[in-house]
């Protein structure tokens, strides 16, 4: 993402993220059957055993900031997928974009496409935002699905970035079939949409950007109403194989990538 991004939360941000109750009205969501809890086993608790390690599945995300990026020593290191920049604002096409999807494709790698958010209260930006994305990203059927990066609300409150996002989310909805993705951090979240849940109730996953060396992140939206992360950057500072400098690095919970974040 943007190199100025800062996901770190601290502590006492942290503690008012997973506290704090969504200001934002928002229509009930159909519930979820696959996050009904487990049946109670029938002889009482489990005795303690070591637990196994929780499987994960490893990627990154990366811009034309990489540079000259060897996709197959990438895909050699064990990373899976990758988000790439496509665009950003209006202004703004990533120029290594169409060299990354193809390279990552050929190497094996499940790709995904992400939008640098620059919202402005000017007439239909939003629309004007989620149009550029859609003229210079390409989304195919087993990518990872599209997404809008917020890290900067320029001066707008609450009330209208979150109206911005959701014209935004909702006219590349329209023109791809799926909801993307939203990629934020936990104390951007908390300061410029009042910590709302109405994006997880209505079926946006989360892409949490929170860089800690703790076993998982914060969480804002009231656990993103209670489902949880999808998609966990942890740190901004990774290094690969095959990409000079430093790189973000991402992971998913699982042994695979699920269907709730891919494109049918």
């Amino acid at each position: 993402m943007q190199r100025a991004v800062a996901a770190f939360a601290a502590p006492c941000l942290l503690g008012l993220i997973l506290a704090a109750a969504s200001p934002i009205a928002a229509p009930s969501a159909v519930a979820d059957p696959s996050r009904a809890p487990a049946p109670a086993s029938a002889s009482g608790p489990a005795a303690a055993t070591s637990a196994a390690p929780t499987p994960v599945v490893d990627g990154l995300d990366v811009s034309d900031h990489q540079k000259r990026i060897d996709w197959a020593r990438v895909a050699a290191a064990g990373k899976q997928f990758a988000f790439i920049r496509a665009s950003a604002g209006t202004l703004t096409a990533d120029r290594a974009y169409g060299t990354n999807v193809a390279a990552a494709r050929g190497a094996g790698l499940v790709v995904g496409s992400y939008h640098f958010a620059n919202p402005n209260r000017s007439q239909d930006d939003a629309q004007r935002e989620a149009r550029w994305f859609l003229a210079h990203a390409t989304i195919l059927s087993g990518d990872l699905r599209p997404v809008l990066d917020l890290e900067r609300a320029n001066g707008l409150d609450p009330v209208e970035l979150i109206s911005w996002a959701r014209t935004w989310l909702e006219t590349v909805t329209e023109a791809t079939g799926v909801r993307p993705l939203i990629y934020a951090s936990p104390v951007f979240w908390l300061r410029a949409t009042a910590n709302t849940d109405w994006f997880a109730q209505n079926g946006y996953p989360l892409w949490i950007a929170h860089w800690t060396p703790d076993g998982g992140p914060a969480v804002p939206g009231g656990n993103w109403h209670d489902a949880g992360w999808a998609v966990w950057q942890h740190t901004s500072h990774g290094a690969v194989p095959g990409i000079p400098g430093r790189v973000d690095l991402d992971r998913v919970a699982g042994s695979s990538l699920p269907a709730s974040i891919l494109v049918p």
